[in-house]
């Protein structure tokens, strides 16, 4: 039958898979990354055979059906009207399903209308299926109208052979609009699926593109597009090819780009729908000096040289790919140019504070506590506790002067604004550290989304403002906030900028920075992204 459709405001999706996802991260199928009360991955419709199922995935906001929360799944009907996370909503309108073909009784015909029946199964052998069900309701139209004929008196032979001759036209007619109807589409049924690499990658080398293809007897060849830019063709299994990251340096802006695979038969005909991932592109080009010296490519800073060494062996170039791949974490459409000579020179000095062992033993305790309250309870982008943390504490809930926990707090702040609403009688020295888990995270949230309109890193570089102080220095800011060294000129806001950075770098690369026994703090994080 046709497919269902969810309708948005301003736009309509169609349910064509077996799972279509729908969240705030850019991966899903149906995606709302503009709406902070939904989770990254919020709900899933399944269908099974032809009922279509809400399935809520624990969201943070929930999920209702006609006004009723969902709690588990709940069937889809024509018409429901379903809201993620209390702002999104969207319609399921489920199609009609297609008349059934009529059973046509041959001997209901006579010898003339048989030789309408031959011709129109011949004819209808031409078309197609869809040809066939058109030219079976002629000959049951046909079929009726003969017999009241049959039964008149006088005229019956003449007017039968007329009625049959007007048959055979009409099936003609629509057997040969059957025909052009189905022209451009294939009856091939092959499958293809990107297996590698995954969604959420980032590609920084020649990459090789892996394909799980069903049924390729009948395709001609596969065609491979990044947000619809054909970059290469193949014309055998296993359909696979390589993708460059240097062939695309229009594409160096930190976000995902859809990678595709669409199939075609040997008519040139597409074979069902393309399939595809979401990668990032590390393809930021390296330009050498005239001495060769591979430099950092920026606007309006001074060149910095690739073997600039730092610390533990690691140059401003790894620094710069780092400081990349590290906000290329975070969901949104924000850009930050991460390329400044002087950014980098002071993120390089702060690498030394943060590279000292076991902070990832000490972490792996609060993985739990971080994940719930900063993902499933706010909404935040999973990354954001865990480098605020090690940025503020190093994972050493210790009191120091008026701050204490995790992500170093006075009481005195998290009391006066309320964000130990959730604590009930734990503070935030409690061992736990559930209740500074919980504030730092309700506070984050007024502050990334009800200040800095998603943007977690100028969020961090505001850290311990109330939202009315975040929101009078974000008013002294420009508009264009992308060069964010040259945007953030306040030293309390620069030094939390820098840490914030310094911090999450180490953490993720603790093997360049001499940290043999840590492993990247994303490890604890990854799955709750």
């Amino acid at each position: 039958m046709p497919e269902p459709i969810i309708k948005l405001v301003d736009r309509e999706v169609p349910l064509r898979e077996t799972i279509t996802t729908c969240g705030r991260a850019s991966d899903n199928i149906v995606s709302v990354p503009g709406d902070s009360n939904v989770s990254r991955y919020h709900a899933e419709i399944e269908r099974r055979d032809d009922d279509y199922y809400l399935i809520d995935l624990g969201s943070a906001n929930g999920t209702t059906v006609n006004g009723e929360k969902v709690n588990g799944e709940r069937l889809l009907k024509e018409g429901d009207l379903v809201v993620l996370g209390g702002s999104t909503e969207m319609e399921f309108a489920a199609a009609a399903p297609s008349d059934a073909e009529p059973s046509v009784d041959h001997s209901a015909f006579g010898s003339a209308p048989d030789v309408g029946g031959d011709l129109s199964y011949a004819v209808g052998d031409l078309a197609g299926q869809a040809g066939r069900s058109a030219v079976a309701n002629v000959q049951q139209s046909v079929a009726s109208q003969d017999a009241v004929v049959a039964s008149t008196s006088g005229s019956g032979p003449v007017i039968l052979i007329a009625g049959a001759v007007c048959g055979i036209a009409l099936v003609c007619a629509v057997a040969a609009a059957a025909f052009y109807l189905t022209r451009g589409s294939s009856a091939c049924t092959a499958k293809a699926v990107i297996t590698s690499p995954e969604a959420g990658d980032t590609i920084s080398a020649p990459t090789e593109i892996e394909v799980d293809a069903e049924d390729t007897g009948c395709v001609s060849r596969a065609v491979f597009t990044i947000d619809g830019q054909e970059f290469a063709t193949t014309d055998s299994p296993p359909f696979t090819t390589t993708i460059d990251p240097k062939q695309f340096p229009d594409y160096s802006d930190g976000l995902d780009h859809s990678v595709e695979i669409a199939l075609f038969d040997s008519e040139g005909n597409p074979i069902g729908e393309p399939s595809g991932v979401s990668l990032a592109l590390e393809t930021r080009e390296i330009k050498p000096t005239a001495s060769q010296t591979p430099v950092i490519a920026q606007t309006g800073n001074t060149p910095v040289p690739a073997n600039t060494p730092s610390g533990g062996g690691v140059s401003l170039l790894d620094l710069q790919q780092m400081s990349t791949q590290m906000v290329q974490q975070f969901s949104g459409q924000h850009k930050y140019n991460v390329s400044n000579k002087q950014f980098l020179q002071e993120v390089q000095k702060h690498t030394a504070e943060y590279a000292q062992d076991g902070y990832y033993q000490r972490a792996s305790v609060y993985r739990d506590k971080i994940n719930v309250a900063y993902v499933r309870e706010q909404n935040l982008d999973a990354p954001l506790g865990f480098i605020l943390a090690m940025s503020r504490s190093k994972f050493n809930p210790a009191k120091q002067g008026d701050s204490e926990g995790l992500w170093q707090m006075s009481n005195s702040f998290v009391t006066a604004n309320a964000y130990n609403g959730l604590c009930g009688t734990e503070t935030l020295s409690d061992q736990s550290q559930d209740c500074a888990a919980k504030a730092s995270a309700l506070y984050m949230k007024a502050i990334v989304y009800g200040v800095f309109d998603g943007d977690p890193i100028y969020s961090a570089a505001a850290f311990a403002k109330s939202p009315q102080e975040a929101s009078t220095w974000k008013a002294s800011l420009p508009a264009d906030k992308t060069d964010i060294w040259n945007v953030v000129r306040t030293p309390q806001e620069r030094e939390q900028l820098v840490r914030f950075f310094a911090a999450g770098i180490v953490a993720e690369n603790p093997q360049r920075f001499g940290l043999k026994n840590d492993r990247p703090l994303s490890e604890l994080y990854r799955f709750a992204m």
